[in-house]
Parts: C-alpha cells; structure tokens; sequence
C-alpha cells in the first residue's frame, strides 16, 4: 500500500517550517511561529502560570477522563472573561458551551454544526486570512468566500471594500471575523466598524463567527473584546472560538473554547448540548485538560487572575515597545518609507509590503523566515533581530528599485 503512494507535497506552512529547519546558519530568524519570545529569545512562562500548576499538583488531583465537552468550570470562567458578565446575565442570551483543543478545535466543531443544520450556509474570511482556518471549514464541505480587508501593499485596512462585498451575504452564511489582533495583519475595527458590521449581519441574517485568540495583546483584556462584546450583545445568534494558548502562555497545552449563542429554550439548547458532545466525540473523543485546569484555577482565584492580568499587561508593553523599534528602524534605513503601520497594528504579527519572491529571498540572502503573505511575528524578534530585518528589507527595496519593479505603494519616496 504505502510504496503506492502519490506524491504528497507540504502547505506553504509546512514547508517554511521544513526550510527553517534545514537552514544551519547561526543567524536564522524565526520570525514564523506564533509564540511571545523575550530579548533572549526565550518563551517564558507566566508566573501565574506555574503557581497554578503548583496548586493543582498539590490537591493531587485524578487523571481521570472527562467528557467531549471537557473542563465546563472552564468555559464559565473563559465565557466571563470573554463575553462579560453582562452579556451572560442578558435573559435574551444563551450561552451553550464546549471545551476544545484551542480555537482551532472550535472552529471545526462550529463548522461541522453549522453544516449539519445547513447545507447552503457558506462562511466569509477576510483576505488575508490565516491560511489554517480555511481547512476547518473546507474539511465539513462549507463553501468558503472572501472580502477584501487589507491592503498589503498599501498597509492599509479596506474596509468600504469588505461592506461591499459582504453584501453578497446570505441567510445562515457565516462571517469569520477576528476579535481582535488580526491574524495575519494585526489590522484591527473601530467600535464604529464592528457596530456597521452587527447592522450588516443582522440585515441579512448572517452569523458571526468570531475568533479571539490573542486577548490583551491589544490594547487590554477588556478593550481587546469591546467590539465582539457591541456584537454580540445585538445579534440574534453568534459563534465563538476562543484560544487560550497566547494569553496564557500554555501553548502547547491547546486549551480553547467553543460557544454558541442563541435565544434561550430548552429545545435548541438541549439540541446543541448534544450536538457539540458528539462532534467532539467523534473527532477527537475529549480535550486535553492540563490547560484548561490552569486556566480554571487563574481565573477562580483572585490573587493569580491579578498576576496573570499584570504579567498579560507586561507582555503587551514589550510587544508595543519591539513595532515602535522595529518601526524606527524601518524609517532610519529606508529613506521616505512610512513604517507607522508597525506601531499602528496591534498583537504579534504584521505583513510587510514585500510579494513571495521578495520573501524567499529574505530566506536565502538574510536567513529571516515568515509565513505566508510576509507575515512576521513581531513578538518574537529580539533587539538585534530588527535591526538586521530593517537591513534585509533596505536590500530588497535597492533590488526593487534596480530591476524596475513597482514601489511600495507610494510609500517609499
């Protein structure tokens, strides 16, 4: 059977992963990998963090399997942090709930529900979008369509153009939207955007399907989820994957969060208790719970909800601090060229105004590695690795300029 095998070729994911490995060079930059890295180049763990694994360790308690729905302590805690305690004693509001293998585990579940109630429902994602959420949706069959939401090239957001092309929205499509921190851009709304949005959904019957992976990385805890909290405080159904894998530091530990909020009646909630048990069961029997704990813990116990927002806090300043340096830098070696889309976007990434080419060359001349559409984490560069990324990109704009080939957008004088 397997000496059969057709050729099976890696994503363009993948295969940056594979080159980075393959590249020997003491100065590779890794500046792929979603993770907050300190000047050293470290992913350091919150202190929070390890006094609640010491704490769980303590009770002793059982490793004992759980349900599909997993930690549900959890999910109240996370849907507080998230949704709010307003929102949640809305009697308008039902909040149905599952714990899941980071968002990336929500989102196939939503979709698979979703599929099993529409066959005609497709789901709109932005472009650029992270490439991995497309296969969550495209793997239960739903039909995906883009809008237009960010102009690379100009770093700018192109929001009139995403209205216009939501129009073609249909009852029961989805509307794949990141809660904030846009992933690949860190091009967020406005209050103003989200609220014009709620009105466009709910004019044609669309749900939202909202995604908050890197809460507090923005601008803080509660001003990272204003706009999903407007949303779903005026709509009539809504979905949500959380992840907790950045806010909390648990990357590897994949806690996340699924949940569906409806008008209230035992029917349809009894409907997606079950519902969302037997998917879950179905495609990955139950979620790891060693995130989840910590999390519950964090969030029960007032002293470390107050470390952890500190710590969170902490991290985001250092965040603010690598795109204003990184922006300086940028502007220092590139005569005329506007870097103020670095300092204006928020959480780990932005992508650059360079096309694929360009990118591979920033692999093979400077050993600086991204992911698709240009995007870098800039959570993860140290001191010395944006200057020499402020270097490579002055090279490839000498190269531009010298084969001819288009300017940034008018932003490079």
């Amino acid at each position: 059977m397997f000496r059969e095998m057709p050729l099976y070729e890696d994503d363009p994911i993948e295969s940056m992963f594979v080159r980075l490995a393959a590249d020997r060079s003491p100065d590779r930059m890794d500046l792929g990998i979603g993770v907050f890295r300190d000047d050293e180049g470290r992913v350091p763990v919150f202190d929070a963090v390890r006094e609640a694994e010491l704490r769980i360790v303590r009770r002793g308690e059982s490793k004992s399997y759980m349900g599909p729905l997993g930690n549900l302590g959890y999910c109240r805690a996370v849907e507080r942090l998230v949704l709010g305690p307003e929102i949640l004693a809305q009697e308008e509001r039902s909040v149905i709930s599952a714990q899941t293998p980071g968002a990336g585990g929500a989102l196939r579940v939503g979709a698979e529900v979703v599929r099993s109630l529409s066959r005609e429902s497709r789901v709109w994602v932005s472009n650029p979008v992270w490439p991995h959420q497309l296969e969550f949706f495209e793997k239960p069959g739903m039909t995906v369509r883009t809008y237009r939401y960010y102009d690379r090239y100009e770093s700018v957001l192109r929001f009139d153009e995403m209205l216009e092309d939501l129009a073609a929205m249909r009852r029961d499509d989805l509307l794949l939207l990141h809660g904030c921190c846009h992933n690949p851009t860190g091009q967020d709304l406005g209050l103003d955007q989200w609220q014009a949005l709620t009105e466009l959904v709910s004019e044609k019957g669309a749900i939202p399907f909202v995604d908050v992976a890197y809460q507090g990385f923005g601008q803080g805890v509660e001003e990272d989820v204003a706009g999903l909290r407007l949303m779903a405080s005026r709509v009539p159904e809504l979905l949500l994957a959380v992840s907790s894998s950045k806010s909390f530091g648990i990357y590897r530990d994949r806690a996340g969060m699924l949940s569906v909020v409806v008008s209230p009646g035992a029917r349809v909630e009894t409907w997606l208790v079950r519902r969302l048990r037997d998917f879950a069961r179905q495609l990955y029997f139950m979620p790891p719970d060693h995130g989840a704990a910590i999390i519950l813990e964090i969030l029960t116990s007032p002293d470390l909800e107050d470390l952890w927002r500190s710590e969170l806090d902490g991290t985001r300043l250092k965040i603010l601090g690598k795109r204003r340096m990184l922006r300086n830098m940028l502007e220092t070696e590139v005569a005329g060229f506007d870097a103020s889309f670095i300092e204006r976007q928020l959480g780990m990434f932005s992508c650059l105004p360079i096309d694929s080419r360009e990118q591979r060359l920033m692999e093979e001349l400077f050993h600086i590695y991204m992911m698709p559409d240009a995007r870098a984490n800039v959570a993860a560069m140290r001191t010395s690795d944006a200057q020499v990324l402020a270097r490579a990109f002055r090279e490839l704009i000498g190269r531009r300029r010298g084969d001819g080939l288009r300017a940034l957008g008018g932003t490079v004088g």
